[in-house]
């Protein structure tokens, strides 16, 4: 009888761990390697074949994933007037030559849209700090911005544009600029995207 029992025991805690073990597999495996494989090959406008992405590790934690992948398609370069050589074309899955120069177009515009609604959050927290303090906070790096910002007016930690820059700020107790250098990384150019406030 008591060799029953420990048996009984035994096969209870091997299907708990068996449950345990494949529930952990679903909610670490909700981004299946299928489905990373398609969502690469079709990001950034471009559709690549699906067997041009090899999928080699997929590192999920909560609603976020690490994807490790091997992406095979083919550049066309040319050479230009000094006789440098620049990637002028990338080919797509459907064997079409897409102009490189109209993707990075596309994609800084993305880009800019991203910075701008990160830039607009950090000045909505700052008029909500001018109103309780009535100034607004005097700094010269948006560093020191966001450490007195967060997390009372801001709830999320802003630094980094999406060109993986710092972001900018200059501060009075009258008026503020937040800046994102942009694509070509050069605070005050053409393609910085800026946000003004209060009366400069």
């Amino acid at each position: 009888m008591l060799k029953r029992v420990v048996i009984l025991s035994l096969l209870i805690s091997i299907a708990a761990s068996i449950g345990f073990v494949a529930s952990r597999t679903l909610a670490a495996g909700d981004l299946t390697p299928k489905e990373a494989r398609r969502l690469i090959a079709r990001m950034a406008g471009i559709q690549l074949p699906s067997d041009a992405v090899r999928i080699k590790d997929i590192d999920a934690m909560g609603n976020s994933a690490v994807v490790t992948a091997q992406v095979e398609t083919a550049f066309r370069f040319v050479k230009g007037d000094k006789g440098q050589w620049r990637v002028a074309e990338i080919r797509t899955g459907d064997r079409r030559w897409e102009d490189l120069d109209t993707l990075m177009r596309a994609l800084n515009a993305e880009k800019a849209a991203r910075a701008r609604a990160e830039l607009e959050s950090i000045a909505t927290a700052l008029e909500s700090y001018r109103r309780e303090h009535g100034f607004y906070l005097e700094a010269k790096s948006e560093a020191t911005l966001i450490d007195h910002l967060n997390p009372r007016y801001l709830a999320r930690i802003i630094r980094i544009d999406p060109w993986h820059q710092p972001y900018e700020y200059e501060g009075t107790r009258d008026a503020f600029t937040l800046r994102s250098v942009g694509p070509d990384g050069k605070s005050n150019t053409a393609d910085d995207v800026t946000l003004a406030g209060g009366s400069r």
